[in-house]
């Protein structure tokens, strides 16, 4: 398996960036430190590496330095990055991330199953409401809060896998069924997939402009790489909002923007939103006075950040060709769960559902067995499928999505132009499996608690929602030299700010 080193320099040198910057970038390589058959150690500091590498170049060449700031990014901390969302509080309590709901569930077999799998399984999403209410609904149990998992395993278990996922999925709900490696590759959007190859974020300049150096900042706010840079965050749940939090990390006023309509997830949110700031507006047509807001912010903007599915933002009149027209100097980044050509394209799905239907959850259950018994499991025999111990697929997404914003930002600084940035949890899904396989040892690996984070000075603190302290994983990234990170807590709630840009 390659290096973390290795694995950053392959994602560096697709994206045209000077390979002298990566000199000053160290990962020591520490193996698989999560209890995981796959190298999520590995894509985690390669995805924060490439972050905070393209950072430090740009703040290099803002502040006209021959020599930028040396970084060094441990996996342990790169690691409990990746888990922050399962360790972050606020006012003192871990945030709620899953519906009781939640889970995998035994289903019946599907006529479509070529890679031999021996049980059915389907795993739904609940944590919104109405993707809870829409599956129970589907299934004739009740949405009052009665219906326990028991009563949805009944139900769950007569039916098949692959078409009860695909018809819920056609609903608008969020379900999909489990599918080993060899199952996946042979379905269409597996072949999409592996057709596209996964990993270097693709960054298509879009129109010919005048360069558009960086803003002009004070002397005191020199040492951070992205400061005076705009941003509209349009994102939710892990993924998107990931990469607005690290473009706000390294300065960028980032401008995160809810729906008052939408369902919230306070217990991702707080941990999320920190180093931004929030409004809520609705751009559906019915609300001229809020598009024209948010046009009028667009205007002005250096980055839109979104992650609706593929032609959502399109519906609502904001295409990448309007955006352009508002703006044509903009970078549009544009983060979905199944990547943006195949027949899953428009399909909504998270990261565990991700998970489950290309194949690392079979996977992961059939290495468990092999570590628990010394006796290796052949693909589609596992007893049940295993999740991941993190939510690898989301972070990675979104620290990769980051990495080409900011490509973007220093291209359209050196040469202009418009800019088109894409990520998926799909795309990020195959590169993470390219990285290979850990050693079944590795399942004996105990990730750090916060307590441990504690006390090597590895949690922050400052205050966040409802005026409540969060407390937080650290940016993971430490460095030699003039370098300075945002720390400055959130929102204290979703429509906390004003509808423009800090002067």
């Amino acid at each position: 398996m390659p290096s973390p080193q290795t694995t950053l320099q392959l994602l560096w040198l697709t994206t045209q960036l000077p390979p002298s910057t990566l000199t000053r970038i160290s990962l020591p390589n520490s193996g698989e430190l999560l209890p995981t058959s796959f190298h999520l150690t590995t894509a985690a500091q390669a995805s924060i590496g490439a972050c905070i590498a393209i950072a430090t170049e740009i703040l290099r060449v803002r502040r006209a330095e021959e020599e930028g700031v040396r970084v060094v990014v441990e996996g342990r901390d790169a690691v409990a990055e990746f888990r922050t969302e399962r360790l972050s509080r606020c006012g003192g309590e871990l945030g709620k991330l899953w519906d009781p709901l939640a889970g995998q569930y035994p289903a019946a077999a599907s006529l479509e199953s070529a890679g031999g799998l021996s049980s059915a399984w389907v795993r739904p999403h609940l944590n919104f409401r109405h993707h809870r209410d829409g599956l129970l609904h589907y299934l004739g149990l009740p949405i009052d809060g009665t219906t326990t998992k028991e009563m949805l395993a009944s139900k769950l278990r007569t039916l098949p896998a692959h078409e009860t996922a695909d018809e819920l999925s056609e609903k608008g709900l969020c379900m999909t069924s489990l599918r080993g490696f060899t199952d996946w590759d042979l379905h269409e959007q597996g072949q999409v997939a592996s057709d596209k190859g996964g990993g270097p974020i693709p960054i298509y300049k879009l129109n010919d402009r005048p360069p558009k150096p960086f803003p002009k900042v004070a002397s005191d706010e020199r040492s951070r790489p992205l400061q005076g840079i705009k941003v509209l965050d349009l994102t939710r749940v892990i993924a998107g909002p990931t990469a607005g939090r690290a473009l706000a990390t390294y300065g960028a006023d980032v401008l995160w923007i809810n729906a008052p309509h939408n369902p919230k997830l306070p217990g991702l949110d707080f941990d999320t939103s920190r180093n931004k700031r929030s409004i809520q507006l609705d751009l559906r047509p019915s609300n001229p006075c809020d598009r024209a807001k948010f046009e009028t912010l667009l205007k002005s903007a250096d980055v839109l950040l979104q992650s609706y599915r593929p032609n959502a933002l399109a519906s609502l009149g904001y295409p990448l060709e309007k955006c352009l027209e508002i703006n044509p100097d903009l970078v549009y980044a544009s983060l979905s769960a199944w990547g943006e050509e195949g027949p899953w394209k428009e399909r909504k799905a998270f990261d565990s559902l991700v998970q489950f239907a290309v194949g690392f959850n079979e996977a992961e259950g059939r290495a468990w067995e092999g570590f628990q018994s010394g006796v290796e499991v052949e693909e589609g025999k596992a007893k049940e499928p295993r999740a991941l111990p993190c939510q690898a697929l989301d972070h990675a997404s979104g620290y990769l999505l980051a990495f080409g914003i900011q490509a973007a930002l220093y291209h359209r600084s050196l040469s202009g132009g418009a800019y088109y940035v894409e990520s998926s949890l799909l795309s990020t899904s195959t590169w993470i499996r390219g990285l290979g396989r850990a050693p079944l040892k590795s399942f004996a690996n105990i990730p750090e608690s916060f307590e441990d984070l504690d006390h090597r000075g590895r949690i922050g603190r400052a205050v966040g929602f409802e005026g409540k302290e969060v407390e937080s994983v650290r940016h993971s990234p430490r460095w030699e030299g003039e370098l300075e990170f945002r720390e400055e807590g959130g929102p204290r709630d979703y429509d906390d700010d004003e509808a423009k840009w800090v002067d």
